[in-house]
């Protein structure tokens, strides 16, 4: 039984696996997503925002498929954020994601975006409530007029402070950007979880940078900094509450989940035949992923001669959800510590290296002292993740399989 959901920003560029952490976390009893902030990354911005909208129709359609009915009040924010990095050259990753994002979902009639989807982005000063709506035009989410990084910061100062947790699945741009508008508001973020960066392994967009920390480098580096003078104790939770209370910066909670310790939260093709398959057309969400789920593992096996899907997002959510029994203060790891292996690390992003942007840098030698001149990070980092769980958790929250954990 759970007992309380941890309200939940995530911040993505969906984007395959983000489609299916965003339905995973919608599906989850453990969260609360309050509001969605969208960000360029695995396509243009144009697109992700389209996906966004197409997937939370999507999931309006398979909560009406379970006779459920949501108070609009209750409905996830959709904010528009950054269409480019804060100062790189714009990167995408369409090669795997296809040019929409979604494996071209659209241009192959396997699935229609709604056709006034950019309407539907647009705030109007004053929505509807419940009763005021006709059958079928209920909303699917809730419009804003402010950008992501508002958002962001407007959820974070109406929430008690060290409630709300993010997950930042895309590049950091409007991570970084809301820590540069208001850092007093940014550090009353619980915790922020990441999935970016290849620690201690190689990159996957360049030999040694992950693509999230690759397309904003610089962003990535800045939300790496505001973790200066964390601690993860019972001490440090308080400090960063007195420090709240004062109208000062609190160090942040930054949570980063590697390329190289997501590698095991995969569904492999066998799965995907066995329990994926068969449920097309059963559910809305089930009939949604598959749709671009076949160029999915067409394009694993074409680019990399693999028959199973790394899913990293999601992955990066069930972290999120194994911590949500700890408020910040390093107690109430149980399940943490069960089945995630972790380490504290002073971090940072290289941001101009002709071969080395994106990469994640620490300190290797054996000896201490201060590597950096600008200050010490305190970056919590997965090292270590429990696949298998992860594969049972992602097929029976988004697919049903019914598999025992």
């Amino acid at each position: 039984m759970v007992a309380q959901r941890e309200p939940i920003i995530i911040d993505t560029d969906p984007g395959i696996d983000d489609a299916l952490a965003i339905f995973m976390a919608l599906l989850s009893p453990e969260v609360e997503v309050r509001a969605i902030t969208l960000t360029h990354g695995n396509t243009s911005l144009e697109h992700v925002k389209r996906n966004a909208v197409t997937l939370m129709h999507v999931f309006a359609e398979h909560q009406k498929h379970l006779g459920i009915e949501v108070p609009i009040d209750s409905l996830p924010v959709l904010a528009a954020g950054c269409d480019r990095p804060l100062k790189a050259d714009l990167i995408s990753a369409t090669y795997f994601h296809g040019e929409d994002g979604m494996g071209e979902v659209y241009s192959k009639n396997l699935h229609k975006a709604p056709s006034d989807w950019e309407n539907q982005l647009l705030h109007k000063a004053e929505e509807k409530v419940d009763n005021e709506y006709k059958d079928g035009e209920r909303p699917a989410f809730k419009t804003t007029p402010r950008d992501a990084a508002d958002e962001i910061l407007h959820q974070l100062r109406e929430a008690p402070p060290l409630t709300i947790s993010i997950l930042a699945v895309g590049p950091l741009t409007n991570i970084a950007l809301a820590y540069q508008r208001d850092p007093v508001a940014f550090g009353r973020a619980k915790r922020i979880v990441i999935m970016g960066g290849a620690v201690d392994g190689p990159g996957n967009v360049t030999p040694m940078a992950e693509f999230n920390f690759r397309a904003d480098a610089d962003a990535a580096d800045i939300v790496m900094s505001s973790t200066q003078g964390f601690q993860h104790t019972p001490e440090g939770y308080q400090q960063r509450l007195d420090l709240i209370s004062q109208n000062k910066p609190a160090p942040a909670h930054v949570v980063v989940v590697p390329l190289d310790a997501s590698d095991e939260g995969a569904v492999t093709k066998q799965d995907y035949e066995k329990y994926i398959i068969p449920v097309d057309k059963k559910t809305p969400v089930a009939t949604f992923c598959n749709a671009f789920l076949i160029w999915t593992f067409e394009t694993c096996f074409r680019l990399y001669n693999l028959e199973s899907l790394a899913i990293y997002d999601a992955f990066t959510l069930l972290t999120l959800i194994d911590m949500t029994a700890d408020k910040g203060d390093g107690k109430n790891t149980e399940t943490l510590d069960k089945h995630w292996s972790y380490k504290h690390l002073d971090m940072h992003v290289e941001t101009s290296g002709i071969y080395t942007t994106g990469m994640c840098v620490y300190d290797r030698r054996l000896w201490d002292e201060t590597s950096f001149d600008n200050g010490v990070n305190n970056v919590q980092v997965i090292t270590k993740g429990d696949g298998r769980r992860f594969n049972q958790y992602i097929l029976n929250r988004v697919f049903d399989a019914n598999i025992q954990l």
